[in-house]
């Protein structure tokens, strides 16, 4: 059993390794906040890549919370949240080969030691018993990183977890050490620079993670999986990092970018909050609808070859940078532009350097050198490759390097490419607005990878951009946002600089009464046609769908009334969806109090059995395909079974015999008693030597004929079960003494001969004692 508990445990733990609104009376009315216009940067003033230098160190406060997943992963535990710090650090730069491309990377180690803390963890079942304790884990890893937009291209950890068990170290059992491959192909890009509000992007790639190590618990090649996945992701917020009321302790990150990530079903996978200022994230968030969450929020951050470092709030300034500036904030594919370098800092410039720009993606490489200003040019076609992430706010965006391989310096930026460039291209871009719903006081982001979807009574949020694609900044204008219900509301828009946008957040509440459909939100930018000088009207419509549904409903059924052991179907079947699609279900089964065990299905049914007897919970969830959920409670009535009885005794013996009765071999099979402890045994109108609730009985048969043994078994549910058996006492001889010879009252005593010796004349008595058994003494 203890083996089954550490397996739970580590296993959980391996997976460290992210208004509108209709009122319904007569008179109708629009309830609007107020409308929020705010004026983005122009595309430079966008954070783009970052580049790292060797010997970049972070340090994350670090908490794993998997309370709620142990408790439905039928564990005998209980786990506090484990805390610790994590650190990283980049420590080398290298080429390798990427789907046939000479790719430079990063490696950026890992390292962090994890603890429940004394009395933290609770195990059942230990070597030792049922233990308090503390659950302890060594985490080692590496991860591979494109420099040109921190993709990552694998990712190698090794976890070392060990259980203490009353937190005394000479006693700590190791659970696992093991090692998870992962790499991905192509290289999962959790970003897509530079980064905006509103920004969405998606992607396909292959996800590959091979397990080894050893343990005596399990074979670590079980986490051996391979497979396709297609995730999303979203900015949905700028400012300072923070979730719930809890800030990072790092205060130097107030202009962090939220970046929301699901899967392909539009389930949330966690989210990072970018640092542009530490170049990496300020809080990372992974989270499993399994329920776990793993955070790390930034402590410190210590650039490599930096002055004016506070690691707690100021990254400072790198003594020695590389800067890369584009000719144009976009440009059309297979069009020549002009880069310009500047390699220099506040330690002076880098005159006469040989450098090496890197264009990738097209397997472009040029080798500038920078003049007696440490400044250098270099003529780049931006090609017609496309990279792997399909986004809201242009063509493609690819990457570009520009590196000093002796010092090891590296300097970043992207190569945005658009299909048309025009002095001014105001947009309605439907593709980036940010939808946040709130629904029984609980706000989430919806992606647009599954559809905009809603209930009657939820509240929508809107965060509408107004992008300017063109080369020049707009005239200001307007932008009307016209209701489901027809009411136009106009509000205007400032000046948009090249490639900035800006944004008016409307709320919607979705009416009670409204029927199931699509409705629509339309989106006109600049409807009175003030800029003239917008070279494309057609793209200054947009219309967002939001589809009104309703909760599935869950209908579900029990066979129960079964015995222990036996099969119990229960049948969810009928559940539906009222605004059409399919339903899944998950079964949440009361394994035994305290635990949970979960069952995923597509058709609604399972059968279940149960070893002890009782009035289990069952907790059917049924999800359609909008991700909305309806909820029933069951309970499954499964009877106890009675202990059985196997009884040994002798079939004959002689009166006067000790008989000794054997009923050990009795039990219950759906016990939840200790080993040995499965039944009672009692002997009723029986004096058992042993006492009278023992396996065994040791008694006197004192009379001949047929004598009954009776055992009566009683499990821990109460029920009994009796058996009964007839034992042949058996008659024996009569006895007779030794005669004696007595003369004047005393015992004769013979001679060596065996004889006694008497005088002639003498009075003696001879006595010899005859005995038999009561029954026949009677008789």
């Amino acid at each position: 059993m203890f083996k089954q508990q550490s397996l739970a445990v580590f296993l959980i733990l391996t997976m460290l390794m992210a208004p509108l609104s209709n009122s319904n009376g007569n008179d109708e009315a629009i309830e609007l906040t107020e409308f929020a216009v705010s004026e983005s940067n122009t595309l430079n003033g966008w954070p783009d890549v970052p580049s790292w230098r060797i010997g970049d160190r972070y340090t994350y406060e670090t908490q794993f919370d998997v309370q709620q997943l142990i408790q439905q992963a039928n564990v005998s535990a209980t786990l506090n949240t484990l805390t610790g710090d994590t650190e990283y650090e980049v420590t080398d730069i290298f080429f390798m080969t990427i789907d046939n491309v000479q790719t430079l990377v990063y490696k950026m180690e890992i390292s962090g030691s994890f603890t429940s803390g004394n009395d933290g963890a609770f195990i059942e079942d230990t070597p030792v018993g049922d233990a308090n304790g503390r659950l302890d884990i060594e985490y080692q890893g590496e991860d591979i990183i494109r420099v040109r937009d921190l993709a990552v291209v694998n990712s190698d950890f090794t976890l070392d977890v060990d259980f203490a068990p009353f937190n005394i170290g000479f006693l700590s059992a190791n659970l696992a050490t093991i090692s998870f491959d992962t790499s991905y192909s192509p290289p999962k890009e959790k970003y897509d620079f530079p980064v905006r509000v509103g920004d969405q992007w998606y992607m396909d790639f292959f996800a590959s993670t091979n397990a080894g190590g050893s343990s005596d618990y399990f074979d670590p090649t079980e986490f051996d999986t391979a497979g396709p996945e297609n995730n999303s992701w979203q900015i949905s917020a700028n400012g300072v990092p923070t979730e719930g009321g809890v800030n990072i302790a790092y205060s130097g990150c107030a202009d962090s970018y939220k970046i929301n990530e699901w899967n392909q079903t539009g389930i949330s996978q966690g989210f990072n909050w970018y640092c542009p200022d530490v170049r990496y994230n300020s809080w990372m968030r992974v989270s499993n609808a399994a329920g776990f969450t793993i955070d790390w929020l930034l402590k410190e951050y210590r650039p490599a070859g930096s002055s004016g470092v506070n690691a707690n709030s100021n990254p400072g300034t790198r003594n020695l940078e590389i800067d890369i500036t584009p000719q144009a904030v976009a440009t059309l594919p297979n069009a020549e532009q002009t880069i310009a370098i500047d390699y220099s800092g506040p330690s002076g410039v880098q005159p006469n350097t040989n450098l090496q720009l890197r264009y990738e993606m097209d397997s472009t490489l040029l080798n500038p050198t920078t003049d007696t200003n440490g400044q250098a040019t270099a003529l780049l076609n931006s090609s017609d490759v496309v990279d792997t992430t399909n986004a809201s706010d242009d063509y493609s965006s690819n990457g570009l390097i520009v590196w000093d391989p002796q010092a090891e310096i590296i300097g970043t930026a992207t190569i945005v490419i658009d299909l048309s460039l025009t002095p001014v291209d105001l947009i309605a871009q439907s593709d980036a607005i940010i939808v946040t719903r709130t629904r029984d006081g609980v706000e989430s982001i919806l992606t647009k990878s599954i559809g905009y979807n809603a209930l009657p009574g939820d509240s929508l949020s809107f965060s509408i951009p107004t992008q300017n694609r063109g080369l020049l900044t707009s005239s200001p204008t307007s932008i009307d946002v016209t209701t489901p219900n027809g009411t136009v509301i106009s509000e205007p828009l400032p000046s948009i600089p090249s490639y900035g946008e800006a944004r008016v957040d409307v709320e919607w509440t979705v009416p009670d009464d409204e029927p199931i459909g699509i409705q629509n939100l339309a989106i006109e930018v600049d409807p009175d046609e003030l800029v003239s000088e917008d070279s494309n009207r057609s793209n200054n419509l947009a219309s967002v769908e939001i589809f009104i549904g309703r909760t599935p409903t869950a209908q579900a059924t029990v066979s129960d009334e079964v015995y222990t052991f036996e099969n119990v179907t229960i049948d969810a079947s009928a559940s539906f969806d009222e605004d059409g699609g399919d339903v899944t279900c998950r079964f949440s089964v009361e394994k035994r109090p305290g635990l949970i065990e979960n069952f995923d299905t597509e058709n609604c049914i399972i059968e279940y059995n149960w070893s002890d007897g009782s009035d289990w919970n069952i907790v059917v969830i049924v999800t359609d395909d909008e991700l909305d959920t309806d909820t029933i409670d069951l309970t499954a009535t499964v009877f106890n079974q009675a202990p059985f009885v196997n009884l040994t005794v002798p079939e004959t013996i002689d009166v006067n015999q000790f008989v000794f009765a054997d009923a050990s071999n009795s039990g219950d099979i759906d016990t939840i008693s200790p080993s040995g402890q499965e039944v009672t045994i009692s002997w009723p109108g029986l004096n058992c030597n042993e006492g009278t609730t023992q396996p065994t009985c040791t008694f006197l048969a004192n009379e001949e004929g047929p004598l009954t043994v009776t055992a009566v078994a009683e499990d821990d549910d109460g029920a009994t079960t009796t058996i009964t058996t007839v034992i042949d006492v058996l008659n024996v001889a009569p006895t007779i003494s030794q005669p004696e010879l007595w003369k004047a009252g005393q015992n004769q005593s013979v001679d060596d001969l065996g004889y006694w010796n008497l005088n002639e004349d003498e009075t003696v008595i001879l006595r010899a004692v005859a005995d038999d058994t009561p029954l026949d003494k009677d008789s």
